[in-house]
């Protein structure tokens, strides 16, 4: 449908304009946002949001259950574990260095846990694992201790230890960094 430009009333004149200036800022505000392009910034922003509303609610219930219990060492080690898997999520996800101080929150619970029970190989290993990943010079201390547990039902986890291990040793011995693997 055509319209006849000199017998047209002004005010259809004026919405077409207006509609054709509308479509070209809007083509324009979408180029210019970066649409379809890759925004490192808001991804990993959005990225942490995303973990932080996935795991700041189990953090903060597993915090309520510990302190209506402060003796429980199930309960304490809990609330490192939910860190844990928070920081794994983030680390996962190349966010490496957002996901240090949730490898040093599972710490700290962890050391709680510790201390009411020493005897704990899962929190020994969750946290020796947890300081290699956080980068502290702990690692390798905590992972020996974890190692020498030969828990049989951690077999597996004790291997990987082991590996983690000769990692550090040899980044120690050569100065170079030690290669990052999965949690």
């Amino acid at each position: 449908m055509a319209i006849n430009k000199q017998s047209a009333p002004v005010w259809t004149k004026v919405v077409i304009v207006l509609v054709a200036v509308t479509f070209v800022a809007s083509i324009a505000l979408v180029g210019y946002s970066g649409f379809g392009g890759n925004n490192v910034a808001k991804s990993t922003s959005t990225g942490a949001d995303s973990f932080s509303a996935q795991y700041q609610p189990q953090v903060d219930s597993a915090l309520a259950a510990s302190k209506a219990d402060p003796g429980n060492e199930t309960l304490v080690a809990n609330v490192g574990h939910v860190y844990y898997e928070w920081a794994v999520a983030e680390y996962e996800s190349g966010a490496v260095d957002v996901s240090r101080p949730h490898w040093l929150s599972a710490v700290a619970y962890y050391d709680q846990a510790l201390a009411i029970n020493p005897k704990d190989n899962v929190v020994i290993g969750n946290k020796a694992f947890a300081l290699t990943y956080a980068g502290s010079p702990d690692a390798q201390a905590a992972l020996e201790a974890f190692i020498a547990t030969n828990d049989p039902t951690l077999t597996a986890q004790i291997d990987n230890a082991k590996q983690m291990l000769a990692q550090i040793t040899s980044s120690a011995t050569t100065g170079s960094a030690p290669a990052s693997g999965t949690p």
